[in-house]
């Protein structure tokens, strides 16, 4: 079982889109928007971006370290060698959480490093563990998810049905974009997401607080500070944010 389990947790780490997607790209947004300022719920931007970004790698961890394998042990034959060695299905079963499950932890690790590094994140040891424990244990419906999205589809259609999957989820769950900026339909469908709730958690784990289950708003956060914000910001709401005087500055310079 721990020898199966090693060889599936070796062929992800060998996986250049698995590590492309899910440790990558995040720790390229973090690099980016993580010296913006502001604060939202007691959180700076550094802090909240750390926890979105790790919420986008763990769940995507957990469901491209089993959904394409799945599909493509499925399409090549695999399985069926599966099931005349010794391994029983549950085993298997429980292989492949695991697998997801542990397959968060660099990326996790990563983020955290980053954090503290970069973004002059602040968190004692107990709350980076009581994050980690969050994470891994929020990641069990993805892990389970993307299993099923092997079951479904093919090969290469797996992996693209679960980024689509993923970025559906990162968009409701309010992982790219501030949740109360949303559209309230699409709040309304964010809220009975696993990738929201996931998020809130690991808010509140960040900041100490205790109960309830709602997303903290924008607050003195400058939006811009969000990846999806920052990248799909109109030049109307630029004008918006700018600060203090800005408009009065430039329309004294214009001719009367």
């Amino acid at each position: 079982m721990s020898a199966f389990l090693r060889f599936e947790i070796r062929r992800s780490l060998r996986n250049a889109r698995f590590l492309l997607f899910i440790v990558a790209f995040p720790v390229i947004l973090y690099l980016i928007y993580a010296k913006q300022h502001g604060t939202s719920g007691g959180l700076t931007v550094a802090a909240i971006l750390m926890v979105s970004m790790a919420v986008w790698s763990g769940m995507g961890s957990a469901m491209m370290a089993t959904g394409p394998q799945l599909a493509k042990e499925r399409q090549n034959g695999w399985m069926r060698q599966l099931r005349v060695s010794p391994i029983s299905a549950p085993r298997w079963f429980g292989a492949k959480l695991v697998q997801g499950l542990l397959l968060i932890v660099p990326g996790f690790a990563l983020l955290i490093a980053l954090g503290f590094g970069y973004g002059h994140v602040h968190l004692s040891a107990a709350r980076v563990g009581l994050l980690a424990a969050v994470l891994v244990l929020g990641a069990i419906p993805f892990c389970v998810l993307g299993l099923v999205v092997g079951v479904l589809f093919d090969g290469q259609t797996a992996q693209v049905a679960e980024m689509l999957i993923l970025f559906v989820l990162a968009f409701l769950g309010g992982i790219f974009i501030p949740w109360s900026s949303l559209p309230h339909a699409m709040r309304l469908i964010g809220q009975a997401l696993p990738s929201h709730h996931l998020a809130a958690r690991l808010e509140r784990g960040g900041r100490g607080a205790a109960g309830g289950g709602q997303r903290a708003g924008p607050g003195r956060l400058d939006r811009r500070a969000w990846p999806g914000r920052g990248l799909a910001l109109a030049p109307g709401e630029r004008r918006l944010s700018a600060p203090a005087g800005h408009d009065e500055r430039h329309a004294a310079d214009r001719p009367g």
